[in-house]
């Protein structure tokens, strides 16, 4: 009676933790409350047949029957799992080896101590649990990579299967194989083991290494557009949207450096204050859209007559300013002012419409009409304001304003 007792509690042990560690393995399609009403419901037809065996003392065709009512159990709940029928059947499987293993362990632990017959039960109760918290813990997400993956793994799976089965389904006697092929079943365990474990490990190994490579990818590909970002930003600060020349500030930061450089060297820099004749009229005539187009072809007209070294900006409207560093002969900034001059009158075609201005022009040279930026500026605009107070379309030297 003790031991039939024994062996139902045993019995009942083994068909709850199954059950368990086949939910453990997958994830429900359905609600916690229909899928533990199933579980309940599968379980109470396993552990009815399951003490039927156990009545009447055949433990070999329990085992036998067990996978039968095993594979018909797991068919069911199939359905219940987000599963496809070979994902299904891996963990099946993968479920079936570990039920295995923990006979074998739990059977040869128990034989170290008094009564083996209730150590057993403990045994196999405590082995279930800690298996279900390891992958409900640890293992779940890498046991989901290795069940997506099946093909690579399941050859390795159906060997474990078949090399533990002999030992439970070909047998006579169950309980006799279990003591008589011990070292064969401890080693073959032995081996499931580490087999699983180099698995488990080798993907984790290569998530963390893959979820490392993913971060790194997105931290390079965040810097790079925190760059660009950075980049636009900057041009934003620098440059004038429309006609994409440097804006005022950009001008005054270059003619620092350039006043600070020509006056380590005793050279000249001069100020070219360009302002566009009766704009304004041309705005007023065609619309801004028409006067957006006049700029940006007067900043082009620009560019193609300085030289590289040269530096032009738009300072604001219709306004705009050439630097020219490390002069010797302030006669080539005239000839420049006058070249500019007769650029800027050609004809230019905007929309259909052909526009054409002038341009008043005022020159200021480093360090004769001042010797910091604001001054010496400041006097280039005087300068052109000079022009504009005359005849216009002209150029003038800030201090002698000779008209030329």
């Amino acid at each position: 009676m003790s031991d039939l007792i024994s062996n139902i509690l045993r019995g009942s042990i083994s068909s709850i933790m199954n059950i368990i560690l086949l939910f453990t393995l997958t994830k429900s399609k359905f609600s916690r409350k229909s899928t533990i009403i199933f579980a309940i419901s599968i379980f109470s037809l396993h552990i009815a047949t399951t003490i039927w065996f156990y009545v009447h003392g055949d433990l070999t065709a329990l085992s036998r029957f067990n996978i039968i009512i095993f594979i018909v159990i797991s068919l069911a709940l199939r359905y219940l799992a987000k599963l496809n029928f070979m994902q299904w059947s891996f963990t099946f499987l993968t479920a079936i080896n570990i039920s295995m293993i923990i006979i074998v362990l739990s059977f040869h632990l128990s034989r170290f101590f008094p009564l083996p017959q209730y150590a057993h039960t403990i045994f196999r109760l405590i082995l279930y649990l800690v298996v279900i918290c390891v992958f409900h813990r640890y293992l779940r997400p890498v046991y989901q990579l290795t069940v997506n993956n099946w093909p690579i793994f399941s050859a390795l799976v159906i060997c474990i299967f078949l090399n533990l089965s002999y030992f439970f389904f070909f047998t006579d006697d169950i309980h006799n194989s279990l003591i008589y092929n011990k070292w064969p079943l401890l080693l073959l365990v032995t081996l499931s083991l580490v087999s699983y474990g180099t698995v488990f490990y080798s993907l984790n190994k290569m998530v963390s290494l893959y979820a490392l490579e993913t971060e790194n990818f997105k931290i390079q590909h965040e810097t790079g557009r925190l760059h660009q970002l950075t980049m636009k930003l900057e041009r934003y600060a620098n440059y004038d949207t429309l006609t994409e020349l440097p804006n005022r500030r950009f001008f005054f930061e270059k003619l620092e450096k350039v006043l600070a450089k020509s006056e380590s060297i005793s050279g000249k820099a001069v100020i070219l204050y360009i302002d566009l004749d009766a704009f304004k009229d041309i705005n007023d005539t065609y619309g801004h859209k028409v006067g957006d187009g006049v700029l940006v072809t007067i900043g082009k007209r620009l560019l193609t007559c300085i030289q590289e070294t040269d530096f032009v900006a738009r300072l604001g409207g219709d306004e705009f300013a050439i630097l020219i560093e490390n002069i010797e002969d302030v006669s080539s900034a005239e000839d420049l002012a006058k070249k500019i001059g007769r650029v800027l009158q050609e004809s230019m075609c905007i929309d259909t419409i052909v526009c054409k201005i002038s341009s008043s022009i005022g020159i200021a040279v480093y360090p004769d009409a001042g010797k910091d930026s604001e001054t010496l500026l400041k006097n280039a605009d005087s300068a052109m304001y000079e022009v504009k107070r005359g005849e216009k379309g002209g150029i003038r030297i800030f201090k002698d304003y000779s008209s030329l």
